[in-house]
């Protein structure tokens, strides 16, 4: 990863970076590392645009498995997996979503794991 890296957007579970040094892309995404380059980027962006929500929801309807909506990578063996919050939450991340800027923060963003003693 480079040193020279500036932060473009951030959400709870990721955050996208350019490095100044080596114009590359960095988006980490829960335990997700992409590096592109712009085309590359933009390519990325088209495609999560286009994903059809509606059909992977209603096509695996019948599966019990949280993450349902697959996006196929350039190796045949590896598709990844998201639920419909985790697109929603990369496309507020790639800049396709706006994000609804909360002034309050909830119970529920607080990653922390809370020891009662």
């Amino acid at each position: 990863m480079c040193q020279k890296s500036k932060i473009i957007s951030r959400v709870k579970n990721g955050e996208l970076s350019i490095c100044n040094g080596c114009k590359n892309y960095n988006l980490v995404f829960n335990n997700i590392f992409f590096q592109f380059d712009r085309n590359q980027l933009n390519t990325f962006k088209e495609y999560i645009t286009k994903i059809d929500i509606d059909y992977w929801l209603d096509y695996s309807s019948n599966t019990t498995q949280r993450r349902k909506i697959p996006v196929p990578t350039f190796h045949q063996n590896l598709v990844l997996v998201f639920d419909i919050y985790e697109i929603e939450e990369l496309k507020i991340l790639l800049g396709i979503h706006k994000s609804k800027s909360k002034d309050i923060l909830l119970t529920a963003d607080i990653d922390y794991t809370l020891i009662l003693n």
